[in-house]
Parts: C-alpha cells; sequence; structure tokens
C-alpha cells in the first residue's frame, strides 16, 4: 500500500508509476480481447481505460473550477479533507465493491486502438492543471468524493494514482 504523498514531485512519481503499471496491464491483454467485457459481466479492458480517463479528465476540470472558487474552508474542513491511507485503501482494494458515479461511466466511445492515447491526453490535461494550480487552491479548495468524502485538490490528484492501481489490478483479472 502507497503512504499518502504530499508534494508535486512525489505525487507526479505516484501517478507515473501507477499509470505505467495500468498501462503494462492493459498491454497484456491480447489485442483482439481488449474489447471483450468478462462472461461474469463487468468492463471490458477498453471499458476500463476509458472509464479512467473519464475519471481522471474530471479531476482535471475539477482543479480547473476550483482555482476560481474562494477558500472559505476552515483549517477542521481541510484537515478532515486530507488524503489518508483509509481513503487510499477505499480507493484500491478491489473487493470493496463501489458503483461508479454515471458521468465516469465508459461510453463506449473509445476504440481499443485509440484506448491509450486517451489515457494519454487525460494525463496531460491534469498534469497541465495540477501544476497550473496555486499549492494554496490545491490545499484550500475541497470537493465531496462519492466513497471517501471531502478531498482537497491535492489529495483529488494523488487519489487518481490509486485509482490506477484499482483499475489496473482489475485489468490482470480480466488478463487471466
Amino acid at each position: 500500500m502507497s503512504p499518502p504523498v504530499h508534494n508535486h514531485e512525489e505525487i507526479e512519481e505516484l501517478l507515473a508509476r501507477e499509470r505505467v503499471n495500468l498501462m503494462a496491464q492493459y498491454a497484456l491483454i491480447p489485442a483482439e480481447r481488449r474489447a471483450e467485457a468478462p462472461a461474469a459481466g463487468g468492463w471490458s479492458a477498453v471499458q476500463v481505460v476509458e472509464h479512467v480517463a473519464r475519471v481522471e479528465t474530471g479531476v482535471a476540470k475539477m482543479l480547473q473550477k476550483g482555482a476560481a472558487m474562494p477558500l472559505t474552508a476552515t483549517a477542521e474542513e481541510i484537515a478532515a479533507a486530507q488524503i489518508t491511507p483509509r481513503k487510499i485503501a477505499i480507493v484500491r482494494d478491489r473487493r470493496t465493491k463501489v458503483e461508479a458515479p454515471e458521468r465516469t461511466l465508459p461510453t463506449g466511445a473509445v476504440a481499443p486502438e485509440s484506448a491509450i492515447s486517451a489515457l494519454l491526453q487525460s494525463r496531460e490535461a491534469l498534469l497541465a492543471a495540477f501544476y497550473e494550480t496555486a499549492d494554496k487552491v490545491l490545499g484550500g479548495i475541497m470537493f465531496v468524493h462519492p466513497f471517501v468524502g471531502p478531498l482537497t485538490l491535492r489529495a483529488w490528484v494523488e487519489l487518481v494514482a490509486h485509482h490506477d492501481a484499482r483499475h489496473a489490478a482489475q485489468l490482470t483479472d480480466l488478463g487471466l
């Protein structure tokens, strides 16, 4: 389990490490099987990748939106909105079943041959927004995560990496 990280460089390293793993797991699935949903239901490898890209794009948009918001949270609210090992575990542990919000569900719009491109584009947008967002905004603006509660924008960016890890494990299961 990865412990929480706190600065830009550590977050970027975590994002890179988990994305490499996600892409490696996707690559292990034969190309002709990437669009196949598992027999027991669930998402195909392409749908997993589309979902991950949609989540990441949403977080990039939150960063942009947060930059225009007033810093009104109290110190107690900010403290409660930090990333913690428990929050990380909720996202990473696939034994914890969750239903993705509708806005992040795969639409089927991503073709198998362009799935990795979608990931590269969403990562580029996230990193650009992350580095353009002032530190006081990253640590002072919060949005509520549907499963772990309020998170600062910095925590949201870190959580993207843990989300990648969750879905890398899902891709590993699909590749069996």
